[in-house]
């Protein structure tokens, strides 16, 4: 049989699940303003890859210095076929991208807020229960 939501396990379970929660919504936030503060700009698709259910597309795109960076990136968005127009996010450290990834992560970042957002909003209220005195029978 289950244990009740307000014996100690439940509520430890509950804090735990919060926590993480909170957690998980704090980095997802951290890396999407994180990404936004990249460098952008157009890049052309050169081929689209397909491994089990993810699909990636390997793109070209310039660099202030004039040359020209290829990448395997993650495609979170609407497939994209080679010749396709794409915007890119770029993180450059002494010279070298480090970091990159197509402009519409934005999606995936959100669907995932929303997402964690969500549990943690019922571990909130899993924790309110569990934690509110029972009634005394008068």
């Amino acid at each position: 049989m289950a244990k009740s939501l307000k014996s100690s396990t439940g509520r430890v379970v509950s804090g735990l699940v919060l926590v993480g929660a909170i957690w998980g919504l704090s980095l997802v936030i951290q890396a999407s303003a994180e990404q936004r503060s990249w460098a952008s700009t157009e890049g052309t698709v050169q081929e689209r890859l397909k491994s089990g259910k993810s699909a990636s597309v390997k793109v070209e795109f310039p660099l202030p210095d004039g040359t020209k960076q290829t990448m395997t990136l993650s495609e979170n968005g609407p497939a994209r076929n080679p010749g396709d127009r794409v915007t890119v996010r770029y993180d450059l450290e002494e010279g070298r991208v480090v970091e990159a990834a197509l402009a519409d992560n934005d999606e995936a970042h959100w669907v995932t807020g929303v997402m964690l957002g969500l549990v943690a909003l019922g571990a909130l209220v899993a924790t309110l229960i569990a934690w509110v005195p029972k009634r005394r029978a008068e």
